[in-house]
């Protein structure tokens, strides 16, 4: 199922029937293809750079290792409450609960190659609460773009220093038309689709946006505090380490067919951070952080799975 099935209302032509055919059938072939060639990379990345990595472990040591996880997890808790206030603002019942469940089921499909596959459990999982399909589409869609106008702002930082004001300025301009946009958006939508809810707010949007804020500001200092702890040098500014954590997740976010940017983001940290104290210390403590990061995703995943089973057999 890819985004674009939600919308459909009509039949689609035997033309069009076709050439969705065959985007899902390269697809299917190409994501694994990638999603093994990235993997292989990693583990050879993992390999490689053993001793800098079990280095960067010994150094940061149980509690401080322990506090990480647990901003990391807080982190978490507040990129779902910045889902459930969108959801609650277009007329929804919907807990904190519902939301913590389907963003870690999504993150799940998500990891399959060919990210999409974390769009349709993330809708299903909406649908199976009462969201309307036209309304669960605007709100991961929506969801996504504050998310990642988010992490934009957050990045700004690194963007300015590397490639200047005319990209970071670019990263913010849908969520700026977004917000005026708001109400010509709204009257589009109806006209189109008249059953569907209003679309939230613009005060429930800031609100997601600001969480959103905080949410980057947490995951990225938490690399920068770990490359500090790791390398044993402050030669980077601490702001520059944040941009470029940010900076490196969207271009992660962008290679679609890599499951979860696993690669590409520590690539990207690399080769921006590199030049202040070298690419391997660098990539040895990014790929550091995606496994404490990965740890704290699948224990979220794994209680969501335990959680949600349990209540079904019920």
């Amino acid at each position: 199922m890819m985004p674009g099935d939600f919308l459909n209302t009509s039949t689609p032509t035997p033309q069009t029937s076709k050439f969705i055919q065959s985007v899902k059938n390269w697809r299917t072939k190409l994501s694994p293809v990638f999603g093994v060639i990235i993997l292989g990379i990693f583990s050879y990345w993992i390999w490689l750079y053993r001793d800098i990595i079990l280095d960067t472990f010994q150094k940061i040591g149980l509690v401080q290792l322990l506090i990480l996880i647990a901003l990391i997890l807080v982190s978490g808790l507040l990129t779902v409450l910045a889902l459930v206030i969108l959801v609650r603002d277009k007329g929804y019942a919907f807990g904190f609960a519902d939301g913590y469940h389907s963003l870690n089921l999504s993150q799940l499909a998500s990891m399959i190659p060919g990210g999409v596959w974390g769009y349709a459990g993330f809708a299903g999982f909406l649908w199976s609460k009462g969201v309307s399909k036209i309304d669960s589409v605007v709100i991961i869609f929506l969801n996504t773009v504050i998310m990642l106008s988010a992490c934009a702002m957050v990045g700004i930082s690194g963007l300015i220093t590397i490639l200047g004001w005319g990209y970071a300025i670019v990263c913010l301009l849908p969520f700026i038309f977004l917000i005026f946009g708001r109400n010509w958006l709204d009257r589009l939508k109806q006209k189109f689709y008249p059953e569907s809810s209003r679309l939230p707010g613009t005060m429930a949007l800031l609100k997601s946006l600001l969480l959103g804020i905080v949410v980057w500001v947490i995951i990225s200092s938490c690399f920068a505090w770990l490359l500090f702890i790791g390398t044993g040098t402050e030669a980077i500014p601490f702001w520059t380490i944040v941009g470029a954590y940010a900076t490196g997740y969207l271009g992660g976010y962008i290679a679609i067919l890599v499951p979860s940017g696993l690669g590409v983001s520590e690539g990207l940290v690399a080769l921006m951070l590199g030049p202040y104290i070298g690419t391997d210390k660098v990539l040895a403590v990014a790929i550091s952080f995606r496994i404490i990061h990965t740890f704290v995703v699948w224990c979220n995943i794994l209680l969501s799975v335990f959680l949600t089973t349990r209540k079904t057999r019920k």
